[in-house]
C-alpha cells in the first residue's frame, strides 16, 4: 500500500473516490452525490488551486481505494486551525487499519505547514467506528450538531471532533 498527494493531474482520482464515497456512504458526507455528479470537471480541478488544500490517496497495485482531505482556514483569526473532510475507504479495504494509517499521514502532513495548532472534523454521530478512530488519534468532541443531515425522512447528527497539535 502507498500513501500519497494528488497533484492537480490527478483530479480524476479524486473525483471517481469522491463521487464512490458519496454513492456509497451518503450519511457520511455534506454533499448529495447526484448534485455532484453534476459539476463540471473545472469544478473538480478548482480543489488543487488552493495551495492550502490537499487531498491524500492510498492506492494498492496502483488502484485508489481511500481518500482524505485537508484544508488551512483563511485569515489572520484562523489560520492555526485546519479542516479534515472527505474521509473514506472503500468497504473491501476497511477494518484493515487504513483509515488510521491514512489518518496518521495527513495529520503528518497538516503538523508540516508548521503554523497549524489545531484540526477539526464532523463526523455522523452513528459512524461509532469513525468517531473510535478519530478519538484514538487524539481527536475529541467539542460539540454535537443534531439533525445537520438529512437523507429521506431520516435525520443524523454530527460531532464537531477537534485536536490539539
Amino acid at each position: 500500500m502507498e500513501i500519497y498527494k494528488l497533484n492537480s493531474s490527478e483530479w480524476e482520482i479524486y473525483r471517481t473516490l469522491r463521487l464512490e464515497a458519496l454513492r456509497e456512504s451518503p450519511q457520511a458526507f455534506g454533499d448529495c452525490f447526484v448534485e455532484s455528479a453534476l459539476l463540471s470537471d473545472e469544478h473538480w480541478k478548482e480543489e488543487f488551486e488552493n495551495p492550502k488544500s490537499f487531498i491524500l490517496v492510498a492506492r494498492d497495485g496502483g488502484e485508489p481505494f481511500a481518500m482524505a482531505a485537508a484544508y488551512q482556514e483563511d485569515g489572520e483569526k484562523m489560520k492555526h486551525i485546519a479542516y479534515v473532510w472527505g474521509v473514506y475507504v472503500k468497504k473491501a479495504y476497511r477494518g484493515k487499519g487504513i483509515g488510521k494509517q491514512l489518518m496518521e499521514s495527513l495529520l503528518d502532513e497538516i503538523a508540516a505547514i508548521g503554523e497549524i495548532e489545531k484540526v477539526d472534523l464532523n463526523v455522523n454521530a452513528s459512524q461509532l467506528s469513525a468517531v473510535r478512530l478519530y478519538e484514538r488519534l487524539g481527536f475529541a468532541v467539542a460539540g454535537t450538531l443534531h439533525k445537520e443531515l438529512k437523507i429521506g425522512d431520516q435525520y443524523f447528527d454530527e460531532h464537531v471532533m477537534e485536536k490539539f497539535l
